[in-house]
């Protein structure tokens, strides 16, 4: 048997005891155990369920400082961000729970029978619809909270009537460890079975439970190549599954001329703590700049990332994979360092940097540019025209996210056209704003076309995150005394 070490981000270090990894056996044993569970959990009124997640969230909240402290000691987050995405977490609890209380999640919808033959005519419909079954949830590292443990995935899971299966972060297992036992007893002191949330630890664990036949669906929130390995294993099972990865992108931002006359000193500022925040490690980063410049802007934004102070990576992989891709984007043709990302002799710590690219070295080499770099490093394309812009945009991939700075009522053509291209490749664009500082609401979209998720049909932030985990079954001249128990 393995084991799992937590490494401290801090020394590089190894620190609380090791955790024995899952076997295969232990796997299919906790699988098993979700079945079961399964036969009730999916079965309960809706409003039982939010119970249950309100449950979980007040536990939460009173062990926050707690683990807090913890998630930070494994992560270099920081307590204060921490705290803000525990509350981040409950709220996105509280919103299903408010959902499914008040029906706004899983309406039956009836079409009351009509007289006739088809295709006018018809007898009583009721759409209702149907849990998968057990879902398998892999976490994100940069998120312990908010996309981890007891993130979105696992949530809209949970509220669809799904029992979920975590595979514990190897980035934080302790604090995972102690996410399980807030959540099992908070489920326990509340009347509800334990195992509708279960987990299980190591790499191999991770592909026993993908290929494990009960397992009826997964979710992914981390990088392209652990994704994709993923989502190859889902797909090639003897029944096949829906895998629902978010692997993250490389985002596009374009500022127009105007924008950087008017503004321009303000959006070098923005871009700076935008680009930054976090350390760079955001899928949701602005990550390669398109920009007509005659030198003031792309001065004053090399000013401003140099001001940010250096930081301290999640952990050794963390660093392992953005030297590779810095590394990468570093040795295309015509790439010049403006800010040279530093490594401090103490490992994890970097302090941010800025590379730049004219554009016709950009379109020799698009696909090696637009590596995504997770951690505090952007591309700035220094265009020759906004014409250029159209030409970029066939250049792109499928992007999580978009970002258009420009001048309002001087550049609504361009902005107009701008925002009809960007909507083919990203599942958001935002203008004249930034999209690091993802808003937890209804109707928001997180996903994007391939490579940016495998399913750019759906989201993993918002209330629409729920139908991922359910299908729909429609009662065809079925009494309303059989509906009830159905959602």
């Amino acid at each position: 048997m393995g084991f799992v070490y937590s490494i401290s981000p801090f020394s590089g270090e190894h620190q609380f005891e090791p955790l024995p990894e899952s076997t295969p056996q232990n796997v299919a044993e906790v699988v098993a155990r979700s079945v079961k569970a399964g036969q009730q959990w999916s079965r309960l009124p809706l409003k039982q369920r939010a119970s249950a997640l309100r449950a979980i969230a007040k536990a939460l909240e009173e062990s926050q400082h707690e683990l807090a402290e913890l998630a930070h000691a494994e992560t270099a987050l920081g307590v204060e961000r921490l705290l803000g995405e525990i509350a981040r977490t409950c709220f996105q609890m509280r919103l299903f729970s408010t959902a499914l209380e008040t029906g706004s999640l899983l309406r039956r919808e009836v079409d009351e029978p009509v007289s006739g033959p088809p295709p006018e005519g018809h007898q009583l419909l009721v759409r209702t619809y149907r849990p998968l079954g057990p879902v398998a949830v892999f976490g994100a590292g940069n998120f312990p909270f908010a996309f981890g443990q007891l993130g979105g995935d696992t949530v809209s899971a949970l509220a669809a009537g799904c029992t979920v299966v975590v595979k514990d972060h190897p980035g934080h297992p302790h604090l995972a460890v102690r996410l399980m036992g807030v959540a099992s007893r908070a489920l326990r002191d509340s009347g509800f079975d334990s195992d509708v949330l279960l987990s299980v630890r190591g790499m191999t664990a991770g592909v026993a439970l993908i290929e494990n036949a009960a397992i009826k669906a997964g979710a992914f929130t981390g990088s392209q190549r652990g994704g994709r390995a993923f989502w190859d294993l889902a797909t090639r099972r003897a029944e096949p599954i829906p895998f629902y990865g978010e692997m993250g992108s490389a985002n596009p931002v374009f500022i127009s001329q105007a924008a950087l006359a008017e503004r321009g000193e303000v959006l070098a500022e923005e871009l700076a703590a935008s680009l930054t925040l976090g350390l760079g490690q955001f899928c949701t980063k602005p990550s390669v700049v398109f920009v007509v410049d005659q030198g003031a802007f792309l001065e004053q934004l090399a000013g401003n990332i140099e001001k940010i102070e250096e930081g301290l990576l999640l952990s050794p992989a963390s660093l392992e994979r953005f030297r590779s891709a810095k590394n990468q984007v570093s040795a295309v043709r015509g790439v010049r360092k403006i800010v040279a990302p530093e490594e401090s002799q103490r490992e994890l710590l970097i302090k941010p940097g800025l590379l730049g690219i004219s554009i016709s070295d950009f379109l020799a080499s698009p696909g090696e540019i637009l590596e995504e770099c997770f951690g505090p490093l952007g591309v700035v394309v220094e265009c020759s025209a906004e014409a250029d812009f159209d030409a970029v945009i066939d250049q792109l991939e499928g992007t999580l996210v978009s970002t258009v700075q420009a001048s309002p009522g001087v550049d609504n053509e361009l902005v107009g056209t701008l925002v009809d291209r960007l909507s083919d490749i990203s599942g958001r664009v935002v203008v004249n704003s930034w999209p690091t500082g993802l808003s937890v609401t209804p109707w928001q979209h997180h996903g994007g076309p391939y490579p940016a998720t495998t399913s750019a049909l759906h989201t993993s932030v918002g209330l629409q995150a729920l139908l991922r985990f359910v299908r729909p079954v429609v009662l065809q001249n079925a009494a309303e005394e059989l509906w009830p128990n159905l959602h």
